[in-house]
């Protein structure tokens, strides 16, 4: 069981980087520049603006290329859409955490009223709820798998940062772009 969590936890986990030219607005170098880590942040920008975490430099004078990452970021994904199984994945969740709940409840509430059944009935949606977590599980599993494929046949992506709520990767091997919405 532990094996399966590690292989979870290692699925879930991004590998920041930055391996994309971008034009030093000070000494006006273009260059891929320095990564330096990442910094997590509180906030999270909504719609167009992006949201970076990489701590980057310009390889030539050393300035913060902060700002300019957020530019090239919306530059790079703004065309790109997140994949249709992506979609339909999130959809899947929407169904199985909220549509299906609410009908057995009106199901249950129906049949209570009708004397289908007896209070014994919420005892089962109660036990219902014990599929939540390996559902969320299964979801988290599904959506990330996509950033372990790619027709290169060696998938690396690297996460570059938030686009409104869309996470955006890009593969170190081919250089394919990838947005993915979790």
């Amino acid at each position: 069981m532990a094996g399966l969590f590690t292989e979870y936890h290692r699925r879930m986990r991004h590998e920041h980087g930055w391996q994309v030219p971008l034009d030093c607005p000070v000494c006006r170098h273009l260059g891929v520049p320095d990564f330096e880590g990442w910094t997590p942040q509180q906030g999270m920008n909504f719609g167009d603006r992006p949201t970076i975490y990489a701590d980057l430099a310009c390889e030539n004078c050393g300035h913060d290329l902060h700002d300019t990452a957020g530019e090239k970021l919306v530059e790079l994904f703004t065309e790109v859409s997140t994949p249709g199984r992506n979609r339909r994945l999130l959809w899947t969740f929407v169904g199985l955490m909220v549509v299906v709940p609410l009908l057995l409840v009106g199901l249950i509430c129906l049949g209570v009223r009708l004397g289908w059944w007896g209070p014994f009935a919420y005892t089962i949606l109660s036990g219902l709820s014990l599929l939540v977590v390996p559902t969320i599980f299964w979801i988290n599993w599904q959506v990330h798998r996509l950033r372990h494929e790619c027709p290169c046949g060696q998938p690396d992506y690297l996460f570059m940062g938030l686009l409104g709520r869309s996470s955006c990767y890009r593969c170190s091997t081919c250089g394919r772009l990838l947005r993915l919405r979790d």
